[in-house]
């Protein structure tokens, strides 16, 4: 671990400890730099710690085995069944504009697998050599085996896409700002990139303070806002199009977090359970997201 704090956008060295903690590792702490306003991590955790971690995560371990139960595999497309809607309707009239897409960091792939259900098309992803099994032999596609940060781009992808899309990705990232300037040859001339992640500034932290704690773990490095969100592809060397938020739990989450203080496990509570109500929680989520506090951070920028 790191014993000095710099902050991993700007470089300044020193910051203020806030109260929060990751609510899986209490001896961590979250700091803000005191120069540009990024919270993060402190310490950071070094990449050998960090494959540690992760392989010693249930969930991981679930998406990275390579024979594993069909139920499973099952049991997790269940799990993330709502979230994959919600995403691939945001997105979808994007990439139908697009002939060549990569989704960085895409985990099970079943985002790329309701594209290609909607469209027949085969998108590129990137995922590591074992989870690029699971994709490639249960859900089917074209997987990448790339460490953006230290691999060369093989010839074959250099100016290929008209979207690199990082969903709840950078969030991870030690070195955010290096991470995005490394993606820039993947682009053709007017290709762009859309980044999402999870919003420092939402709605729910504001109304639930219980929320506001569960929402640090130590899996993220970054916490974004609007601002810092800004400065980071600013100093990749990127043009912003536009930053924007959508919030993508519902009224029923946020009513639950507010009464009780706890997460509801039992579904990911995103739509209502009735459809004939989910008006209501639509007009709830604009507003939301209107107001620039949606759970969803999300800038889109070309180079």
């Amino acid at each position: 671990m790191s014993k000095k704090f710099k902050c991993i956008l700007c470089g300044h060295l020193g910051g203020n400890i806030t109260s929060h903690k990751p609510r899986d590792r209490k001896e961590l702490s979250i700091v803000d730099c005191p120069e540009c306003g990024h919270r993060q991590l402190f310490p950071l955790l070094s990449a050998e710690e960090l494959i540690e971690e992760y392989n010693e995560d249930r969930t991981v371990r679930s998406t990275t085995v390579q024979i594993a139960p069909g139920s499973d595999f099952e049991s997790m497309r269940k799990k993330f069944a709502e979230w994959t809607q919600i995403h691939a309707d945001m997105y979808w009239d994007k990439l139908q504009k697009c002939k060549n897409v990569l989704n960085l960091g895409s985990g099970y792939g079943f985002l790329e697998e309701e594209f290609n259900n909607r469209s027949g098309k085969k998108f590129n992803i990137e995922g590591d050599d074992i989870g690029q099994f699971r994709i490639e032999h249960f859900v089917g596609g074209i997987c990448h085996n790339i460490n953006f940060m230290t691999d060369n781009i093989p010839d074959e992808m250099l100016g290929k896409y008209d979207l690199v899309m990082a969903l709840h990705l950078l969030e991870h990232i030690n070195s955010p700002v290096e991470y995005l300037r490394r993606l820039k040859p993947l682009l053709t001339e007017n290709g762009s990139i859309l980044i999402e992640v999870p919003n420092l500034e939402a709605f729910l932290c504001e109304i639930s303070p219980e929320y506001k704690e569960f929402f640090y773990l130590y899996e993220h490095v970054s916490y974004f806002t609007s601002k810092t969100l800004a400065k980071v592809l600013e100093k990749a060397g990127y043009n912003i199009k536009k930053i924007y938020t959508k919030e993508l739990y519902s009224i029923e989450n946020h009513i639950n977090w507010v009464r009780t203080g706890r997460p509801f496990i039992q579904y990911n509570q995103m739509f209502l359970p009735d459809g004939r109500l989910e008006f209501i929680n639509e007009e709830y989520k604009k507003t939301i997201g209107e107001m620039g506090k949606g759970y969803a951070l999300i800038a889109e920028a070309v180079i």
